[in-house]
């Protein structure tokens, strides 16, 4: 039996923009979210707290269980979530060595044009002014 692996990614939100990070020796202006794998015994809440503390050194929390996403390759699958996360106020971005930059792109289905194909297939059927409402009521 072929492995199922959870992840999650965060959309880190500030303003009306969210947070994408460019992997070193991508080709292309393609951006990916922060997040990763889950390790054995890690709450999603847990990984996420890591993965993104490891990618961009924010001290972020999970604020909303958003949507899913899955990755389908020969030998295993990816099943993931995504988390609307709020840009902490006094964040400063480290990225690590994973990652050459990033960048914040406008909240609406436009910039998936600029996002990795897994997570912006997904993310084309949400409702980025309902996404904006909520996260500026806070």
């Amino acid at each position: 039996m072929k492995p199922v692996i959870p992840a999650v990614k965060a959309v880190i939100v500030k303003g009306d923009t969210f947070l994408v990070l460019k992997k070193k020796g991508q080709i292309g202006d393609v951006y990916e979210l922060p997040g990763g794998k889950m390790h054995f015994g890690e709450t999603h809440g847990e990984c996420l707290f890591r993965e993104v503390y490891e990618e961009t050194g924010l001290e972020v929390q999970p604020f909303i269980l958003y949507d899913t996403w899955e990755n389908f390759q020969p030998d295993y699958q990816i099943t993931g979530v995504f988390y609307l996360v709020e840009m902490p106020e006094n964040g400063t971005i480290r990225l690590s060595e994973e990652h050459e930059a990033y960048q914040f792109l406008p909240l609406e289905k436009t910039s998936l044009a600029q996002v990795d194909l897994v997570f912006a297939e997904r993310m084309a059927r949400w409702d980025f002014d309902a996404i904006k409402n909520f996260m500026g009521a806070r």
